[in-house]
């Protein structure tokens, strides 16, 4: 008996944790397609086919902790995080090490660039947006920081360039903003998008 409970309390989780993912992936949905605000907890409920009273069951916090899942999912914890380049092998191969910044921060933008332009373009009106778009902005800042050490560390930063600029274009370039620009309203595929960002960050900060 013990493991017949067992069994049965193992699917209860695999069919909560499948409602949970339907739920999420139609709020995505309609997050990028109509904004945070404008996104109702009742069209969520329709989009996935679901109840209202199922919504606050899988996500109790409602909207809010619906779109921090959608955000987690799309970060993706098991990705390797934006930082500073591995630059101990071979920190003369300026274009591996460009190639390894630019790769790290397209495939961040690729998963959660839409999202995180949702809550920037959604601050404005709430303040839980508000938040999570400051924490997105304050960690893009110490990414690029940390990449922007790295390279002055071994040499490969343009002497007239400080750390404080060539932070601030590193984050400028791997952005949300300009991800969403070049990728979703100019129409640039990935490997122009790629070449285009590894092309400047070596003309704007190395040698």
């Amino acid at each position: 008996m013990e493991g017949r409970r067992q069994y049965h309390s193992r699917v209860r989780e695999a069919s909560a944790q499948r409602t949970r993912e339907l739920i999420r992936d139609a709020a995505t949905t309609l997050f990028v397609r109509d904004g945070y605000v404008s996104a109702t907890v009742k069209q969520i409920a329709d989009s996935a086919g679901v109840a209202n009273r199922t919504v606050f069951t899988a996500f109790p916090g409602g909207k809010l902790e619906i779109f921090e899942a959608a955000l987690a999912a799309a970060l993706d914890a098991d990705e390797v995080p934006l930082g500073a380049p591995n630059l101990a092998s071979d920190p003369d191969d300026v274009r591996r090490i460009v190639s390894q910044i630019v790769a790290q921060g397209i495939g961040l933008l690729e998963r959660a660039g839409a999202l995180m332009m949702v809550a920037v373009e959604s601050s404005g009106a709430d303040a839980d947006m508000r938040r999570l778009s400051e924490e997105s902005s304050d960690q893009s800042a110490v990414n690029a920081m940390s990449i922007a050490e790295g390279l002055s560390e071994h040499g490969l930063l343009r002497p007239e360039i400080s750390l404080e600029k060539a932070a601030g274009i590193l984050a400028a370039f791997v952005s949300p903003q300009l991800h969403q620009q070049l990728r979703r309203v100019s129409g640039w595929d990935v490997d122009a998008y790629r070449g285009w960002l590894e092309f400047n960050i070596r003309q704007n900060l190395m040698y």
